[in-house]
């Protein structure tokens, strides 16, 4: 990897992965095709029995650090990786997604160097692949609170020393993510948009495939971080969204029972 601009901020790359063979490699290389020199890449693994780890192995001579081993969750084994860490900023791009192109951390590092201030949070947007191969770039939106995740976190570069000292709350299997940014929120660190595509999202993540479960632990993260007026008003939002899915859903099973 080439590094074209010396007097730069190691960043710290973490993976995570499990049983993931068919999309874990691709993630691999796109990491490794960075052209950002100053790069630590660390992939956790959850103990993988599909053949994985042979192909780790094919990579291991220039990964930072790699591990698999059971865990408790995709936000513990992110935890892990946040502990061996040693950049001043972290993103995660986790198995299935890949940087938007080879050289998104140098322009990254680039945009935060003509930052004003001292931003903790950066992150950017992200392009979706449709079902015909064609990519939509999805825009983050401005730093603000909501109930749901208003830009995507592998989209994210936080400063490390943040991180270490959140962490991810693992008692939340979808919206550990969530928390995280609410409590930075709440706790006036700086979040910055960088109007860039930074990753192409795997839209087959477990936030996705699971998405009612996804509602329930946002309704779970607001309630342990919202207060007043603003709290019911999230909470009201999730719920009817819960109650539009299903009912769309039942209509749409009854039309396929007339067909």
């Amino acid at each position: 990897m080439v590094n074209l601009f010396p007097a730069t901020p190691l960043i710290t790359v973490v993976t995570v992965a499990y049983n993931s063979i068919d999309t874990l490699e691709k993630t691999i290389q796109s990491v490794m095709t960075q052209d950002y020199g100053s790069m630590e890449y660390i992939l956790i693994d959850g103990g993988s029995t599909d053949g994985s780890i042979d192909m780790i192995k094919k990579y291991a001579s220039r990964l930072s650090a790699w591990m698999s081993e059971k865990d408790n969750g995709i936000y513990h084994a992110m935890n892990k990786g946040i502990r061996m860490a040693s950049g001043e900023w972290i993103c995660f791009l986790n198995s299935g997604d890949v940087f938007a192109n080879t050289s998104i951390l140098n322009k990254t590092v680039q945009s935060i160097t003509r930052l004003s201030g001292s931003p903790q949070i950066v992150y950017g947007n992200i392009l979706v692949r449709n079902p015909d191969g064609t990519l939509t770039e999805r825009i983050a939106k401005e730093p603000c609170n909501i109930h749901r995740m208003y830009f995507c976190h592998q989209s994210a570069f936080v400063k490390t020393s943040l991180m270490k000292n959140y962490l991810f709350d693992e008692r939340y299997k979808f919206s550990a993510d969530l928390k995280f940014f609410k409590q930075c929120y709440y706790n006036r660190q700086a979040f910055i948009h960088l109007n860039l595509p930074v990753v192409i999202y795997d839209t087959n993540g477990i936030s996705n495939t699971r998405r009612e479960d996804g509602l329930r632990d946002n309704i779970a993260v607001v309630k342990a971080t919202d207060r007043g007026l603003k709290k019911y008003l999230f909470l009201l939002r999730l719920y009817f969204v819960i109650y539009w899915r299903r009912l769309t859903g039942k209509k749409q099973k009854c039309k396929q029972e007339v067909k």
